[in-house]
């Protein structure tokens, strides 16, 4: 299998650089309270990684891509995380506070991309 990333239309460059965006948001942190602070690996976001399996293996096999099982993997990302941005907010005192990093906004952003790669995708 080669891997040929020049002759791959719009939608599965898309798909590759999320998933690849996906990776680097577990290098950064997930969690930070102050006298805690996690990464995406220690964090348990790892596995959310899941959802880019399908579109990106159809991408690199170069075939045919189901657009409605990947778009259902990309709202399970987002809802995943979301779900995980949302467990990290406590009040304290009175206040609201978010405890969530930037790990978890940049996998969001990546989510969005595997999206529009997957609309933008011809095969």
């Amino acid at each position: 299998m080669k891997f040929r990333f020049m002759k791959w239309d719009l939608g599965s460059k898309f798909i590759f650089i999320a998933t690849c965006l996906a990776i680097v948001s577990f290098f950064f942190k997930w969690l930070d309270i102050g006298v805690a602070a996690e990464n995406g690996f220690l964090q348990g976001g790892a596995f959310f990684i899941v959802c880019f399996i399908y579109p990106l293996l159809q991408v690199v096999r170069e075939k045919k891509l189901n657009k409605i099982i990947a778009f259902a993997c990309a709202l399970a990302a987002v809802i995943f995380t979301t779900l995980y941005v949302n467990s990290k907010t406590i009040d304290f005192f009175g206040e609201t506070i978010r405890g969530a990093a930037a790990g978890p906004y940049l996998f969001m952003v990546a989510c969005g991309l595997l999206t529009f790669g997957i609309f933008k995708r011809k095969y």
